[in-house]
């Protein structure tokens, strides 16, 4: 399975060129130098140098291609973000049709989500209690502050080294799960569901 390059950009601190797969990249670090690069149209702007990252033992390779549930997809970047008990890596993946989708990985533990639609108010990170039902049948059920630790690849939207957000999980039958992200007084929804890793295979 190939995934198509959609343009390459050249890193303005090295000159390297950085291909990206995705063509609504916002921003980017560079392979070589480790730079940061915001991606504005056609123009590419310095943002500074990133956190360089541990490696870890991961199913999950940037720019390696994997099968889950005999579809493909391709993970373009990640930000690891550190909480309470640990941290979690969140992958952004294109599914070779134009689509994007976030996986979260939390010491093996995997969900598959998608940006949708928010129907939610930043009143409900006021009061929120675990355990609590939402709706008929979505419970909170972890409540949290994500810091955020660095990022390598590309993504679709700017990230920084600490900046941070609060966020809810809505669980809900047959492993669902919505993920409230509360970022500058905005509510963010991620709906999607919990995913066995022993699915997931490599493309060879």
């Amino acid at each position: 399975m190939q995934f198509t390059i959609k343009k390459y950009i050249n890193c303005p601190q090295c000159g390297d060129a950085l291909p990206l797969y995705f063509s609504y990249a916002k921003i980017a670090q560079c392979d070589s130098c480790k730079s940061t690069i915001f991606i504005e149209d056609e123009a590419v702007r310095l943002a500074g140098e990133s956190s360089v990252l541990s490696d870890e033992v991961s199913l999950i390779k940037l720019n390696t291609p994997f099968f889950y549930e005999a579809k493909s997809y391709l993970p373009i970047g990640m930000i690891r973000y550190s909480y309470g008990r640990g941290f979690w890596e969140e992958w952004w993946l294109d599914d070779n049709l134009g689509g994007s989708l976030w996986l979260s990985v939390d010491e093996g533990d995997m969900v598959l989500e998608k940006l949708v639609d928010s129907k939610y108010e930043p009143s409900i990170f006021d009061s929120a209690k675990v355990g609590d039902m939402i709706e008929a049948g979505w419970m909170i059920s972890e409540i949290g502050d994500a810091v955020c630790d660095g990022f390598v690849g590309s993504l679709p939207h700017i990230v920084t080294k600490g900046s941070s957000y609060k966020y809810i999980h809505l669980s809900g039958a047959n492993a669902r799960l919505q993920t409230l992200e509360l970022i500058d007084s905005t509510v963010y929804t991620y709906s999607g569901k919990w995913i066995n890793s022993y699915n997931i295979k490599k493309i060879v």
